[in-house]
């Protein structure tokens, strides 16, 4: 009897560094403040079927790779350098791009072999039409605008901002996405570009289906995905792999139930 107590004593004493040594229990993960619907949605709110199509693939993963989420909202930009610094230990969602290896290490990454993004571990595949008056009188086929005036907008750090700076279509104003779909809808601005689904759903709260469509030929497609910091990856390399995995593996498993779910 006292021989088992010893042994159940030695296994509660050692059982913290045993954790330890696995890595970490919880994932600090950053996302902007502002709401997105369908993906993100306000807390504790009756009338939302959920919190959000990326809350809850990320809650799901989370629970499966045996860790807890550190849930913080901040601005976008302030995400990004909290990553940076190693403050936090992931954002999301985001898309990948060469420059952004410098952010933090997208699912596996290796910018030194070559190796690319594994669009398995994406949070989800996502494209990004342009918001117009349905009178307007521009037009885009895939490479170049016709009949500018005022210029589009698009959020500030995304990367639908920075192609419409490339294409030289970028207006001088940035702008939230519900104060440049009413500039749009008001004849301010040419177009408000952001992704398909939050856009009709802020074009549908505004009350705006009257006066504006979406473009058959959107500015880009994109998988967003939920870039680790370089510092968790360094120290917890398989914990991070077995994250992503969980995400990829319930991103497959749910899918089609979160769509019918959050997108009807």
């Amino acid at each position: 009897m006292q021989a088992a107590i010893r042994n159940l004593l030695l296994v509660l004493l050692l059982l913290p560094q045993t954790l330890k040594a696995e890595g970490p229990s919880a994932l600090r993960l950053c996302y902007q403040l502002q709401d997105h619907p369908p993906f993100t949605l306000p807390a504790n709110n009756a009338q939302t079927p959920g919190p959000g199509i990326l809350l809850e693939l990320i809650q799901a993963a989370a629970t499966q790779a045996g860790l807890t989420i550190d849930w913080q909202r901040q601005p976008w930009k302030r995400c990004i350098l909290a990553l940076q610094r190693g403050d936090v230990d992931g954002i999301f969602p985001t898309i990948w791009q060469a420059e952004r290896d410098t952010w933090g290490q997208f699912p596996g990454r290796d910018p030194q072999a070559g190796q690319p993004v594994q669009r398995q571990y994406r949070l989800w595949q996502v494209d990004y039409p342009i918001a117009t008056r349905r009178d307007t009188r521009l037009s885009w086929d895939g490479q170049r605008f016709a009949n500018l005036k005022y210029g589009l907008s698009s959020p500030l750090g995304y990367l639908t901002h920075q192609r419409l700076a490339e294409l030289g279509a970028l207006a001088s104003v940035s702008l939230q996405p519900d104060k440049g779909l009413q500039l749009v809808a008001s004849g301010r601005l040419d177009g408000f570009v952001i992704e398909r689904n939050i856009s009709l759903a802020l074009i549908a709260q505004l009350h705006l289906q009257e006066q504006l469509q979406l473009l058959p030929q959107p500015l880009l497609q994109a998988d967003w995905h939920l870039p680790l910091s370089h510092t968790f990856y360094q120290h917890h390399p398989q914990l991070a792999v077995r994250f992503w995995q969980a995400l990829g593996q319930q991103r497959e498993a749910r899918e089609a139930e979160l769509r019918q779910r959050y997108m009807p």
